[in-house]
């Protein structure tokens, strides 16, 4: 009765209660425990992996961040050596046109002039003939007679020569004019 009136002592209920408990936690550590634990052991590596595939995947994107960056460089690099090239070969390209139009207005320009004195020469054996012809009718006109031929070419060459005295003393005029209005 003393067992029975103090709450301390242990009775058979509390007995059967801790036995059937720990039967319940024996077939617990023996039958359920060990594949929960293999699951979360399995679970941890396959954390583990994840976690070491993810450091992996990083470390590879930031190599080919590197490599990637790394050819822009190279490509903007080659890109201003091609521009650089381009404008070299712009300006040696536009040297030799200039020279090339250069070339081209010397030899217009010589031609032109080789022309003009053609022109200036047969022009003045054009004059020269109409000169004689001038003073052969002037003569006959003021002699009344005709003239020989060595007469004729006496007096063509002697008005030739004055015409000529006369255009060179005109063209000394203006090239003193020239001269003093520089």
């Amino acid at each position: 009765m003393l067992a029975a009136s103090n709450f301390l002592v242990p009775n058979t209920t509390f007995v059967v209660e801790l036995v059937a408990f720990l039967a319940v936690l024996g077939a617990l550590a023996k039958w359920v425990l060990p594949p929960v634990n293999r699951a979360l052991e399995k679970r941890q590596q396959t954390i583990e992996q994840a976690l070491s595939e993810a450091a992996e995947a990083r470390e590879r994107a930031r190599r080919a961040e590197e490599e990637a960056r790394r050819a822009i460089e190279e490509a903007r690099a080659e890109a201003r050596a091609l521009r650089d090239e381009a404008a070299r070969l712009g300006e040696q390209a536009r040297q030799e046109l200039r020279a090339q139009g250069e070339e081209e207005y010397r030899r217009l320009v010589a031609r032109a002039s080789s022309e003009i004195d053609a022109s200036a020469r047969r022009a003045a054996d054009q004059l020269r003939a109409q000169v004689a012809d001038l003073v052969m009718v002037a003569v006959e006109k003021v002699l009344g007679e005709g003239l020989t031929l060595a007469d004729q070419e006496r007096l063509v060459e002697r008005a030739v020569r004055e015409l000529e005295a006369e255009m060179a003393g005109r063209g000394a005029e203006a090239g003193e004019r020239a001269e003093a209005g520089r």
